[in-house]
């Protein structure tokens, strides 16, 4: 509902500016779609220390009551007018939640690389960034607001900030490439990867999602490229033996039998094998 007072307001500007000087618009609306954060993470608990992460430190450590999350993926480039939009954010975050006290939210951006043309706008803004303790992590302020900015492409070969490569711009340019995964990094990977599966079916998935083919590929080659660094052990665990077999060649099943299958084999069958599985048939019955 409006009242008639806005209206009035307008037609007395309207009236006392001089024309050839200003041009008033009644209301302007500045955005083309609603406004959305990335991502908000809000603390349910106020009494007591939080868990300290293992994981991703670089982004969720240090978490306020509020933390707004600013992200931007491995083809796009970190402009000036982000530092303005996220300063917008979070005002009208603390509009929309009834918060006074500014210190109660923190402002995280995660980006391939920390750009000048952001650098400068967040000092016209009164903001600074310095470097933080993890590699790739600068620390600082933007306004009133605690500021942390998260540069992808170079925090992700750090410790337990593998799973950053995921979203840094090697993992577009060079998928396959990455870091080798612990074995909580490599299920949560596993996780990613089967997401990633459903999306793919989804007929929406490519047209919302940029450099969807990209991705898409990408996660096919880094998770070859794991399940090539596995044990064997590792590889074949809670497959049927019939599974195990499965791609090799009949003649060479044989060589997936145990040694006393294999000198229960009859002259004439091993005749018929390749003469190179046939030697290794006859070294393994001799043992």
């Amino acid at each position: 509902m409006r009242t008639a007072w806005h209206p009035l307001l307008v037609v007395l500007l309207e009236h006392l500016l001089p024309r050839a000087w200003y041009r008033l618009i009644p209301e302007l609306q500045l955005t083309k779609e609603p406004q959305r954060i990335d991502t908000v993470i809000i603390r349910k608990r106020r009494a007591g220390a939080a868990p300290t992460p293992t994981y991703l430190v670089s982004v969720l450590g240090g978490l306020r009551d509020h933390t707004l999350v600013h992200f931007k993926g491995p083809s796009d480039a970190l402009e000036a007018s982000d530092a303005l939009q996220l300063l917008g954010y979070a005002a009208q975050y603390m509009v929309l939640e009834g918060l006074g006290d500014p210190a109660l939210l923190a402002l995280r951006v995660i980006a391939p690389t920390l750009t000048p043309r952001f650098v400068a706008q967040l000092r016209l803004l009164g903001g600074e960034l310095s470097p933080g303790a993890l590699a790739g992590v600068h620390e600082g302020a933007l306004g009133v607001f605690a500021l942390r900015v998260v540069e992808s492409a170079a925090a992700w070969p750090s410790e337990h900030e593998h799973l950053l490569y995921t979203v840094a711009p090697q993992y577009i340019d060079y998928p396959g490439e990455g870091p080798l995964l612990d074995d909580e990094e490599r299920a949560l990977f596993h996780f990613l990867a089967q997401c990633v599966a459903r999306f793919r079916e989804d007929p929406e998935w490519r047209t919302l999602m940029k450099d969807a083919a990209k991705v898409d590929q990408s996660y096919k080659s880094a998770w070859d490229k794991i399940v090539q660094n596995l044990p064997v052990e590792e590889r074949l665990a809670g497959l049927a033996p019939e599974q195990r077999l499965a791609g090799l060649a009949p003649e060479h099943l044989v060589l997936a039998l145990p040694d006393d299958a294999l000198r229960a084999l009859s002259d004439e069958y091993i005749a018929t094998l390749p003469d190179d599985v046939r030697a290794q048939v006859a070294a393994r019955r001799t043992h």
